[in-house]
C-alpha cells in the first residue's frame, strides 16, 4: 500500500496519478501506445478516457469486423504491461524501457491469442514480429 503523500505519478511528470493519466495521457507511457500504432500500420487520434479509449482503439474505422476482437486483446496487453510497469516501477524500484515494455504487449498478445485459438499456426518470431 502506498502512504497517501506519495500520490505523484510514477513516470516523473509530477502529475497526480489517476488510471486516465497513467495508461493514456502521460508522455512515458503514451509512447507504448505510439509504438503499437506503429507496428500495426495505424494511426487515430486517442481519448483520454479508459471507456473512449477501448472503444475506439478496438473498432477502428475502416478496419473489417474481425479485426475488433484483435486489438481488443491487444488494447487489453498494453493496460496490463503498462500496469505492471508501473508497479515494477513503485515497488522494485526498477525502470524498463518503452522499447521492452512494447515489446513485452507484442509477447504478451501472442500468447494470449495463441491460447484462445489453438489453431493458430504461426510462430511468435514467424508471424507476430511485424
Amino acid at each position: 500500500m502506498l502512504h497517501s503523500d506519495n500520490i505523484a505519478y510514477v513516470g516523473g511528470c509530477g502529475s497526480l496519478e489517476n488510471a486516465e493519466h497513467l495508461l493514456f495521457g502521460c508522455e512515458l507511457f503514451g509512447r507504448v501506445w505510439t509504438q503499437m500504432l506503429l507496428w500495426l500500420g495505424l494511426s487515430y487520434v486517442a481519448p483520454e478516457g479508459c471507456r473512449d479509449h477501448y472503444l475506439q482503439f478496438g473498432r477502428m474505422a475502416g478496419l473489417p469486423h474481425f479485426s475488433h476482437s484483435f486489438l481488443q486483446l491487444i488494447w487489453l496487453a498494453c493496460v496490463w504491461t503498462i500496469w505492471k510497469e508501473r508497479n515494477n516501477r513503485i515497488f522494485n524500484q526498477k525502470a524498463t524501457s518503452i522499447s521492452v515494455i512494447s515489446d513485452r504487449v507484442k509477447l504478451l498478445s501472442f500468447q494470449w491469442l495463441k491460447a484462445r485459438l489453438y489453431m493458430f499456426a504461426f510462430s511468435y518470431h514467424d508471424g507476430w514480429q511485424l
